[in-house]
């Protein structure tokens, strides 16, 4: 009894140490300035700006079909619901009910006449931040808080003041109240179409109460829904550093070279999706209901298991992925091999299913909906690459760079360059564009370019590469063939399925290596290129195959750590590029299948942002690719294959590592390119083909 009694007492006192912790130290779940859970009431205010004094600088002086000149938008009950629903219909409500799997409702409603604010009377009215006190002031002469559906302070005061971020918030109103949060959407200001901003605190007493956050959009074009959610998300999760998926700009700074496009609750105008990914979820902690694990996937006979998988510790086998938006499913892989010192990196993988399907408005491509010549998107899994931001609880769980997340679309990664013209595009918003051309033979899973992130190139030619001397991909010429469908935006080729790109493995593009990362701002690299950043990429044996789509939508994928064969060309370019001992096909740790081809190439992608090498007529934002067979690793080449060695490029196989070439493989260096036996490691092959590397000085034994 006594010894019951003990163990009781333990638990009681690891519950009440845990309930401690959870108050006073950070949790990325609490929300930054604004819970993520249970229900918030957001107060609108539509105002326009009437140019007094300088009539020639108003955006739009007529208005607009969806918001006539001296009314309220006709969307003006699209934006929120007022009162909670199972099946909530207006947009913004809809979107946060959806991605929450019901976890948080955000609600509103709006002042039900339009403010005019005069520029005379707001002498500081061109000031993004000066927009929401000047809506403010105007709203007072009104004289009394009047809603369009009747509510008061108090149905706008749900929740207390004051928590520091990371904290529990109090589900109790302010005394005296203050409204959570107070949103002013303006027609024709400064803020034109797309823009916005929100901050703490209020500007100033709104029919006598103050607010606790804020914000404010321009809504020139349409209802602002990308900046709208873009801007509140950040006091649920973080400020600018946190801008990914699509909502990221050059001048923060980021993990990668290029800004990441794809899909984030921080996505926005360059978004591909419009709804959130597993990250999002997991940082806010919206779980499906009951489910005991972080991350949740299904075994295939249905039963709720772990999604949060380490293959190289035995987390393989087959795993069903049901629709994201609608159960959750999720799964993330946790790449191997990265030292303590650098960044960590998994995959993510999502079945979206998309809005024909499952019925959620933002479970779709950013234009498919407006534009036809958008290939709209189809039931199949989206991959997502995350680098560094683990932490979710402590004191620096609000720190980290922008750009966490890249997508790794099913249509690869590519080397390309600018055409050299500039030709008028015409999917969306017709203008002018210079085109860019993609090979399939400089396909470069490791480092190259892909659809959803806006490739860099040294276009003022000052020998530096800044994120600000981006593209916005428009045209694509593909093998000759040009292309004009909004591809960064999003595009069905992006997608995986079981009918087509159905496999993620080291020979595959993209990839499931690890990432080249560098952390720097426009004109700055932070850390030099050295740790904590990614700067050697690690080939590993971990694959993802569909298997099936089953009738529900459902999609098996068999994950594997040992799947090392690869029966495709394969172009192989990084500064540093690893092969560990991997217990692969057959026992091989790379085995090239018969017919095919391994070339390894030097990046025409930047990998880094300074120090160009111009060589044969080329200029290099990157060094000679090295790839280094670690002790204990064997290469197999088998018959009519080669590996391939050209500008420049190195292979190093260190002690007790194997090469063995079959009778007809080959083995190639140009003049420029080496091959680096160490020790007691052995090539076989015939001696003949050796013979003569050796005589060229192309293999060199040390």
């Amino acid at each position: 009894m006594r010894r019951i009694l003990l163990f009781l007492l333990i638990v009681r006192s690891v519950a009440s140490l845990a309930q401690a912790d959870s108050a006073k130290v950070p949790f990325s779940e609490n929300g930054w300035h604004l819970s993520p859970h249970g229900t918030i009431r957001v107060l609108v205010l539509y105002a326009e700006v009437e140019y007094d004094k300088n009539p020639a600088k108003d955006p739009q002086p007529n208005g607009a079909g969806h918001w006539p000149k001296g009314q309220l938008p006709t969307w003006k009950d699209d934006v929120f619901d007022p009162f909670p629903s199972a099946a909530p219909t207006a947009m913004v409500t809809r979107y946060y009910h959806d991605i929450s799997m019901g976890q948080y409702s955000v609600l509103g409603d709006h002042v039900d006449r339009l403010l005019v604010l005069k520029e005379s009377e707001h002498p500081n009215i061109g000031q993004h931040t000066a927009l929401s006190a000047a809506a403010v002031k105007e709203a007072n002469k009104l004289g009394s808080l009047r809603t369009a559906h009747g509510l008061g302070i108090a149905d706008f005061d749900l929740w207390r003041d004051g928590s520091k971020p990371g904290l529990p918030k109090v589900n109790l109103p302010d005394d005296p109240h203050s409204y959570d949060h107070v949103m002013v959407i303006l027609r024709n200001s400064s803020l034109t179409h797309g823009q916005g901003s929100t901050d703490q605190g209020s500007s100033g007493k709104l029919f006598g109460f103050e607010s606790d956050t804020q914000s404010r959009f321009g809504g020139m074009n349409a209802l602002p829904f990308e900046i709208l959610k873009h801007e509140f998300n950040h006091l649920l999760l973080g400020g600018n550093n946190f801008h990914c998926g699509g909502g990221n700009a050059a001048q923060f700074q980021s993990y990668f070279i290029p800004l990441q496009g794809g899909w984030s609750m921080m996505g926005a105008a360059s978004s591909s999706l419009l709804t959130c990914n597993g990250w999002d979820r997991d940082r806010l902690g919206w779980r499906p209901a009951g489910s005991p694990h972080r991350l949740t996937v299904h075994a295939p006979d249905g039963r709720a298991i772990n999604g949060d998988l380490d293959p190289m510790q035995g987390d393989t086998g087959v795993f069903l992925l049901r629709d994201f938006v609608t159960t959750g499913d999720v799964l993330r892989i946790k790449l191997p091999y990265l030292p303590d010192d650098e960044f960590p990196q998994w995959i993510w993988l999502e079945n979206h299913q998309g809005w024909k399907n499952n019925g959620s408005p933002t479970d779709r491509f950013h234009y498919e909906l407006e534009m036809a010549c958008v290939a709209g998107i189809v039931p199949g899994i989206h991959a997502l690459l995350q680098v560094d931001r683990e932490q979710k609880r402590g004191d620096r769980i609000f720190s980290g760079d922008a750009d966490y997340l890249r997508p790794l679309p099913a249509g690869g990664a590519h080397d390309i360059h600018l055409r050299g013209d500039t030709v008028n595009f015409k999917c969306l918003w017709p203008g002018p564009t210079q085109p860019y051309v993609v090979k399939d033979k400089f396909a470069n899973p490791l480092t190259g370019h892909h659809d959803l992130e806006l490739p860099v190139f040294d276009n003022n030619g000052d020998g530096s590469i800044s994120r600000k001397e981006n593209i916005v991909p428009r045209i694509e010429e593909r093998n000759g063939q040009e292309i004009d469908a909004g591809l960064f935006f999003g595009h069905a080729r992006q997608v995986f399925t079981p009918q087509g790109a159905r496999k993620l493995g080291m020979g595959t593009n993209p990839s499931t290596a690890n990432a080249l990362t560098l952390v720097s701002a426009p004109g700055r690299d932070t850390y030099g290129g050295k740790k904590p950043n990614n700067r050697v990429v690690h080939l590993n044996g971990i694959s993802v195959e569909l298997l099936e789509q089953r009738a529900d939508g459902a999609i098996a994928v068999r994950v594997r750590n040992n799947d090392t064969a690869i029966d495709q060309d394969v172009r192989w370019c990084a500064d540093s590029i690893v092969l560990h001992p991997v217990a692969g096909a057959e026992g091989w740790s790379l085995r090239l299948m018969k017919g095919r081809r391994i070339t390894l190439d030097r990046s025409l992608t930047p990998t880094r942002i300074d120090k160009p090498e111009t060589v044969g007529g080329t200029t290099y934002f990157s060094d000679p690719t090295r790839l280094t067979v670690l002790p204990g690793a064997r290469v197999r080449i088998d018959d009519r294959s080669e590996l391939a060695l050209v500008n420049g490029s190195e292979l190093h196989l260190m002690p007790g590592s194997i090469l063995d070439l079959a009778p007809t493989a080959r083995l190639s260096a140009d003049a420029s390119s080496r091959i680096v036996v160490h020790g007691d490691a052995r090539i076989k092959s015939s001696p003949k083909q050796v013979k003569k590397l050796r005589r060229k000085k192309r293999l060199v034994e040390i």
